[in-house]
């Protein structure tokens, strides 16, 4: 009898030590998840990027502390962000105001003198280019960088978003947003080390050429090219939206389907403890879930906060070339007034760029994501 009631009690102890060993090491490897996943994403990010991501709360696998993301306090910070990047832009339109205001005085001294005119209107647009060239220049710079710092950081981001979302139950789905998302970094990569910068300065060369010979009208060329790019850039996202939409929902279902013949089979087929195995792979399918929403939460904050700086410092530089188109318009000076339209459209050229590669990322995260939480 003594050694029946030994017996009965060991195996109680050793049945209780190994759930909470079990337990603790599920714990552990959950919590050594959590760490290598920030560990991975965080590193990806840019300095600047990775201070505003600390300066928020906000971490790759903490789906609480997106939660607690307050929209008051996100929008008072960005509205400090833009009041910086305003700084260097309303210097521009001092000095563009100032170089007008000369322009025309001399247009209204020389007013009989139509050829010592146009020599003041070539020499004003000259030197309203020389003061627009630095903060255009840095303009520039700004914007290649954020699309390769995007691309950068999706090409670490995709493989381990795509494992989390195939570990929790996803794996169609997961594939589907992967191959779509690395070839659109491609295409990203493309423009940002190959297209745009050459492409923005012949853009901007149109403009200089349009404003020195008035009798080349490259005005409309310019309008066009503007035009053509933006309905490019939508028809390449309709395209794109529209392609990861049906994959989307077609491997969402096929995932569904393969989870609840998971769990059928498992509730049907194991015996006596058919169905704790399939209560448990329900909940750890759950568990797995709400990483997989924390990081792609993260990774849409991070790709918004990597366009972040450059589409405001390309929203202040517009704001200060429509003041000062306004202001040589009052004046009646043609010449720094068409400069200034069409630099504007090459402003708005390169924001359309990153505006498409931008929202394309956010848009297949969050699309992917709504996907798979309906599955």
């Amino acid at each position: 009898m003594k050694r029946i009631i030994t017996a009965v009690l060991a195996m109680s102890l050793m049945f209780i030590f190994c759930i909470t060993a079990s337990a603790s090491s599920a714990e552990n490897g959950l919590d050594r998840l959590k760490d290598e996943i920030d560990s991975s994403l965080s590193r990806a990010l840019d300095d600047s990027t990775a201070d505003d991501m600390d300066e928020l709360g906000v971490t790759p696998s903490d789906a609480a502390k997106l939660e607690k993301l307050d929209m008051r306090t996100f929008f008072g910070w960005l509205w400090g962000r833009f009041r910086e990047t305003l700084c260097t832009p309303a210097v521009m339109l001092g000095r563009i105001l100032a170089v007008s205001l000369l322009y025309s005085a001399m247009t209204f001294l020389t007013t009989e003198n139509r050829e010592l005119g146009s020599t003041y209107g070539n020499i004003c647009v000259i030197a309203v280019i020389t003061v627009m060239a630095d903060t255009l220049s840095s303009s520039f710079s700004a914007l290649q960088d954020s699309i390769t710092c995007i691309n950068r950081f999706m090409l670490t981001y995709i493989p381990v978003f795509s494992a989390i979302s195939a570990a929790s139950g996803n794996p169609a789905a997961a594939g589907a947003y992967s191959s779509s998302t690395v070839l659109l970094c491609e295409a990203a990569g493309f423009i940002a080390s190959g297209v745009l910068i050459p492409f923005m300065s012949a853009f901007m060369a149109i403009a200089v050429v349009s404003a020195l010979n008035t009798r080349v009208k490259l005005s409309g060329v310019a309008d066009v090219i503007r035009r053509l790019t933006v309905w490019l850039l939508a028809a390449l996202m309709l395209v794109f939206v529209g392609l990861l939409t049906i994959q989307g929902v077609t491997c969402s279902a096929a995932d569904s389907v393969a989870a609840k013949t998971i769990r059928f089979t498992a509730s049907s087929f194991i015996p006596v403890i058919g169905s704790s195995v399939s209560d448990a792979y329900l909940a750890v399918k759950s568990g797995v879930g709400v990483i997989r929403a924390a990081v792609g939460g993260f990774g849409m904050i991070a790709v918004f906060l990597i366009a972040l700086r450059p589409f405001l410092i390309l929203l202040s530089v517009r704001l200060t070339l429509w003041a000062g188109r306004i202001a040589n318009d009052f004046l009646g000076l043609r010449p720094t007034a068409e400069l200034l339209r069409t630099m504007d459209s090459v402003m708005a050229v390169g924001g359309s760029i990153l505006i498409a590669i931008t929202s394309a990322f956010i848009i297949a995260t969050a699309a992917v994501l709504s996907f798979m939480t309906m599955g």
